[in-house]
């Protein structure tokens, strides 16, 4: 691995600093991805159970925010269809009064 001497420029412009930042940051994210596939390579199983983990988690809280939203749509139903069947024994009521 080559090593070399980092240079701080103290006046350096703005469209510099940015260039830098552009220059730096991608080094960064080149060493992290070199850094995972480094790990994924020595340690296989560990990442896939890590996936299947987090899969089977995101899984369970999708269909619980499912159950709930579909819970609540039939709750709504039921209380509409109680004030239908009530409405329609209302107006049979009255019917049956004229």
């Amino acid at each position: 691995m080559k090593t070399t001497t980092i240079d701080f420029v103290d006046n350096a412009t703005t469209k510099e600093a940015g260039i830098y930042a552009v220059r730096y940051g991608w080094a960064f994210v080149k060493g992290v991805c070199r850094e995972v596939n480094e790990f994924v390579h020595r340690l296989p199983w560990v990442c896939v159970g890590a996936v299947l983990i987090a899969a089977t988690s995101v899984s369970y809280v999708c269909i619980a925010e499912a159950r709930a939203e579909r819970d609540k749509a039939n709750k709504a139903q039921l209380e509409l269809q109680e004030r239908v069947e009530q409405l329609s024994c209302a107006i049979e009521a009255e019917r049956s009064a004229r």
